[in-house]
């Protein structure tokens, strides 16, 4: 740990899975955890159970099914809108997934990493040219993050900050249900009128060949498509801009681990092993997988039955001591093991190569042209968020 950020005492790391996990992962890895409307699902903590349980269709996540786990209001006010393929029944979401596989393959998105490299560079001459200290967040994780599911999608760079704001009201636990179902149905309506627009007149755009190829020849309507793309902005950009600012606090955090990043930037295959280890170690997404049992299952020696609702907590299982030896140290070197920072089975992450290459181009990136990068305050001074789905900060004062 570098004397720079001295740890005041008793203070948490905010990349830490609370530590009550590691004790459930010991003494009771399937159990029964109350949530905010009274319900009580069960929670996986496990990483065997966890995969166990992402892989076996028998759970669902099907918002629609009596026993989901809403996790918050805002999880709940999805029910009042058109729901996003992959809050649907296993067949629809299979059906609209395949719609999509082509457009994000590893392939098709290898040829973005020249444009993705340019959008960093662009986002640090900015940084770089302006006053210090200056916020992480606003200054480079989120233009680069928005910029590049929005060039993918079709999506104006004007309308970026607006569907941001609608974004982190629906991602917050804190927001009332009637104001998250307003952000809902203004991000819909967005992607209604984007999607309008490209049925009259389709574009070279993620958006406007699967308008051309599935929306005109009836095979997926404009609702569903709205809320498909409306899905895939929210997911395509939060999740990447939080985990470059929070796996650049664990970089500035352990500064022998930062110089090994460095060291296997040229290196792509260590490279890539360097960004899957930080994915398990941060695990941005840390609200529990959501899911409901469609028939009786048994996962960890529990029984589950049909109509009870499973949270699948990915960032305990990422830090499970029986799979990961000392998980709770980052290690870049470590050996390659599936991680479930982006999901698993049939529901892991539609967008995950493109995310891959967007972290591989980034840190190495960031690291090379600020090499002095440092905080600008103490780290226990980050206002970090408590309440949100994703693993995040309200800001991160850095200066160089």
């Amino acid at each position: 740990m570098s004397d720079s950020y001295p740890m005041p005492k008793n203070w948490r790391c905010p990349l830490d899975p609370p530590a009550e996990y590691k004790r459930l992962r010991k003494e009771a890895p399937v159990t029964r955890v109350r949530v905010w409307d009274g319900s009580t699902p069960w929670l996986i903590t496990r990483y065997d159970d966890a995969s166990q349980a992402l892989g076996d269709p028998r759970l669902s996540l099907d918002f629609r099914l009596p026993g989901f786990p809403h996790t918050s209001p805002t999880s709940a006010a999805r029910l009042d809108r058109v729901l996003p393929f992959a809050f649907r029944a296993d067949s629809e979401h299979r059906a609209q997934r395949a719609m999509l596989m082509q457009e994000f393959s590893p392939r098709r998105m290898e040829l973005l990493r020249p444009r993705i490299q340019r959008l960093v560079d662009e986002a640090l001459d900015t940084m770089l040219g302006g006053p210090r200290p200056v916020d992480l967040l606003a200054a480079f994780a989120l233009p680069v993050a928005i910029r590049v599911i929005c060039d993918l999608l079709g999506v104006s760079h004007d309308d970026c900050e607006y569907l941001h704001r609608l974004s982190c009201a629906i991602g917050s636990r804190d927001t009332p249900k009637e104001e998250a179902g307003r952000a809902l149905e203004e991000m819909d309506g967005y992607f209604e009128r984007l999607v309008a627009e490209n049925v009259r007149n389709p574009s070279d755009t993620l958006i406007g060949r699967v308008v051309a190829e599935h929306v005109r020849k009836g095979a997926l309507s404009e609702q569903d498509a709205a809320a498909m793309f409306q899905m895939l902005f929210h997911a395509g950009h939060g999740p990447s801009a939080y985990m470059i600012i929070m796996g650049t606090l664990a970089l500035l955090l352990d500064p022998d681990q930062r110089g090994e990043l460095h060291a296997v930037a040229e290196d792509p295959q260590q490279l890539s092993a360097a960004i899957q280890e930080l994915l398990r170690y941060v695990t941005v997404s840390h609200s529990g997988r959501q899911r409901v049992a469609t028939e009786d299952v048994i996962i960890g020696g529990q029984l589950i039955r049909a109509g009870e609702g499973v949270l699948v907590q990915t960032d305990s299982a990422n830090r499970d001591e029986t799979v990961f030896p000392n998980p709770d140290q980052l290690d870049l070197h470590r050996p390659p093991h599936r991680n479930l920072a982006l999901g698993h089975g049939l529901h892991l992450c539609t967008g995950r190569a493109l995310a891959l290459i967007e972290l591989e181009v980034v840190f190495p990136t960031l690291l090379r042209r600020v090499p002095t990068l440092r905080l600008a305050v103490p780290v226990e001074d980050i206002p970090f968020k408590q309440n949100d789905n994703l693993l995040a900060a309200y800001e991160m004062p850095v200066t160089w």
